[in-house]
């Protein structure tokens, strides 16, 4: 007998494969449109007849009941997929935020403190120039008064002595300086016995 004519008989006969007759497998068209819930999770089927996942699912040859267990238990795995995702997404993103708002608060204060050091170093430096210029100035106006008071009160009594001295000799300052110290030019200096 030949192998088919053995697998037609099989079919005939009441036995354990007999619910083979009651089935009615889902279309791939069918398990496309079951499979249109994932799409939340970004899983698209654009074309069913090509789409691996309904090619596995169809080659099981499931009836609608038993499809719709599955698709409950594929959108639980991509709804635990997605979730793990997610959380690992935001505490990836939340430690490169952290880390990103630390450098750049981080930069941003030294900056900012760099400037306050700055400013307030360069209103110190003023501040201390100008009082110190003042300081200077006042003290040095007082001390060049006095000194020159000084000076000048030395030089002013000299000067009136010296021609109180003239005077009394009946001489100018310079002819009495010249008789004092024995020394006259006028003996060396062949011009200035020419010219006077």
């Amino acid at each position: 007998m030949i192998m088919k004519d053995l697998i037609k008989k099989i079919l005939k006969e009441d036995n354990d494969f007999d619910w083979v007759r009651d089935t009615n497998p889902a279309s791939k068209s069918e398990i496309g449109n079951s499979l249109d819930g994932l799409k939340g999770f970004g899983y698209y089927v654009h074309n069913p007849e090509k789409n691996m996942l309904v090619n596995s699912i169809y080659n099981l040859g499931m009836s609608g009941d038993k499809l719709t267990d599955l698709y409950k238990a594929l959108h639980d795995f991509a709804y635990s997929c997605y979730e793990n995702g997610r959380e690992e997404g935001q505490q990836e993103a939340w430690g490169e935020a952290r880390r990103e708002g630390y450098s750049e608060g981080y930069d941003e204060g030294q900056e900012d403190m760099r400037a306050d050091i700055d400013s307030e170093a360069e209103e110190k430096y003023e501040e201390g120039y100008d009082k110190g210029f003042d300081e200077g100035y006042d003290e040095g106006l007082i001390d060049g008064y006095q000194k020159g008071r000084e000076e000048g009160s030395e030089e002013a009594y000299y000067k009136a002595f010296e021609e109180g001295r003239a005077y009394e000799a009946g001489v100018e300052v310079d002819d009495l300086e010249r008789i004092e110290s024995g020394f006259d030019p006028r003996e060396y200096d062949e011009d200035y016995n020419e010219n006077y």
